[in-house]
């Protein structure tokens, strides 16, 4: 072999464990030159383990979907005001209990107010979820349109047929043009 080819192998070599060096050392530390190198923040929680407010497994027995567009209607000022059909779903069994959960979203604005708060709300058999009086977002002041969404469920329901229905309210009043609530019935 000429003096010339082992030189050049021998740098070639050397170049690429140089590369593949470099190229180890920048997954390791997550950063490239230029750049500053930032830890990832560390966190020092207590967690509580109230046996109350463990997670339970959960079958899903079945899912019903409810949307619709309006041509918009008006949702007046502080009254919490139905947007969807009355649904019955169906807990099955002869016994036992389960839970209902809504995932629910409103497309809502038209209106000029500013802080115009708004609230998502599902009702189970006439009644609100324990979950409905929080805030879910704020219409837009430019009367521009949003969509407002919220996750709620109600557990501990009996077997047998249950009304669900997605109700909204806001500070000022709105338009809304179109809605979905997507309802899920789980069995423990």
């Amino acid at each position: 072999m000429s003096k010339l080819l082992k030189v050049t192998l021998l740098l070639a070599v050397a170049i690429g464990f140089c590369g593949a060096y470099r190229y180890g050392a920048a997954q390791d530390t997550g950063s490239s030159e230029g750049r500053a190198h930032f830890s990832p923040p560390t966190f020092d929680v207590q967690v509580s383990l109230d046996p109350n407010v463990l997670a339970t497994s959960h079958v899903l027995e079945k899912t019903y979907n409810n949307n619709g567009l309006y041509s918009p209607i008006s949702v007046p000022a502080l009254t919490y005001t139905p947007i969807d059909t009355p649904l019955t779903v169906v807990c099955p069994g002869t016994s036992g209990t389960c839970t209902i959960q809504a995932d629910m979203w409103i497309e809502n604005g038209g209106q000029t107010s500013t802080g115009n708060q708004n609230s998502i709300c599902l009702y189970v058999d006439g009644h609100p979820s324990p979950f409905c009086s929080y805030d879910a977002g704020e219409t837009p002041s430019d009367g521009g349109f949003v969509q407002t969404s919220t996750s709620q469920s109600v557990s501990g329901l009996a077997h047998g047929n249950h009304t669900v229905q997605m109700y909204f309210s806001t500070d000022d009043g709105v338009a809304v043009l179109y809605f979905n609530s997507t309802y899920r019935v789980y069995k423990p």
